[in-house]
């Protein structure tokens, strides 16, 4: 089926990210869509005040509900989206009957999954990779992909790519079969999916992915390539540019609190990435900005020593 026969609603889901506590301190997740790294550091509910810096908090804000901050904490546990919802299927082990697919989906018809569900798998599904289709929104939990994976249109708009579901017992065990990809969490409850890994300096994704990093906190282990959620922002998702959503920014970019970005209009705006080892170009953009290392002295992985983030420290 081609873009022009594809339709849907624009709605607003995705990250959102947030403040520093330290130069290396945590970062804040507001929006309905959560995302942590499988490999990632455990999240806890914090004030995010600048008392302790070796704490990292991470907050989820479920826009489908109340709107009040949903957080989880260190020695909870994750809650698998298989338990919640109809729990008729696992979305890790794909358990349905054949000629069937474990879907996540609303219960009442919105757009953040809340659930999950067994359903028809369409005949020739698209694969991974593919271009796909969303029948009924994002929230109904159909589209053309095969078992084992989801038609990712984040935005809402119709049309999207086959994303592959993570694997595992458990959500702690999830895992991508390509070592070149990262399991991602996605919403909460957790729908998890695997991203290509990527650098954030390098921007070595395809046309409308980019590379962000795999959990919601500042010093997250890594970066995985996601589709960009273009119509969010109306300046083209550049520095100072208002953001609501991570992959809402242009590529090189990431939405941070705008206590962050000299300027800022609203609640989070975008700044670039920057490399440590080159002289720092964040002045160009506001003379009192510098890059700041996203990782602890000593704790970057292997690759990403030279990470940085435009910005000011509150």
């Amino acid at each position: 089926m081609s873009r022009n026969e594809r339709s849907g609603a624009r709605t607003s889901v995705q990250l959102v990210l947030g403040r520093s506590a330290r130069a290396t301190a945590a970062l804040v997740l507001f929006a309905a869509l959560g995302c942590s790294g499988d490999s990632g550091p455990q999240t806890t509910n914090d004030s995010m005040s600048d008392s302790d810096p070796s704490e990292t908090a991470s907050t989820g804000e479920d826009a489908s509900t109340t709107g009040e901050p949903v957080s989880t904490t260190e020695g909870g546990g994750k809650e698998d989206m298989g338990s919640v919802g109809g729990a008729m299927c696992s979305l890790l082990k794909q358990d349905c009957n054949d000629g069937e697919k474990c879907v996540p989906f609303n219960e009442n018809g919105g757009i953040f999954p809340d659930g999950v569900k067994c359903v028809p798998e369409v005949p020739n599904a698209d694969d991974i990779g593919a271009e796909c289709v969303v029948m009924g929104g994002f929230g109904a939990g159909e589209d053309s992909c095969a078992a084992g994976s989801i038609c990712l249109d984040l935005d809402d708009d119709g049309f999207a790519t086959c994303i592959e579901f993570c694997q595992g017992e458990t959500p702690e065990q999830a895992f991508c079969n390509d070592p070149d990809y990262t399991c991602v969490e996605l919403f909460e409850p957790i729908v998890p999916v695997c991203f290509r890994k990527c650098d954030p300096l390098v921007q070595d994704c395809p046309d409308g992915e980019g590379c962000f990093m795999d959990a919601p906190m500042l010093g997250a282990e890594g970066f995985v390539c996601m589709p960009l959620v273009e119509n969010l922002s109306s300046g083209g998702g550049v520095y100072g540019e208002g953001c609501i959503a991570m992959s809402n920014c242009a590529p090189g970019n990431s939405c941070v609190f705008a206590e962050n970005v000299p300027g800022c209009q609203g609640v989070y705006c975008c700044t670039p990435w920057c490399d440590l080892s080159k002289p720092d170009p964040c002045p160009e953009f506001e003379e009192t900005m510098s890059c700041i290392p996203w990782y602890p002295q000593g704790e970057a992985p292997p690759n990403y020593e030279n990470v940085g983030i435009c910005g000011i420290l509150p």
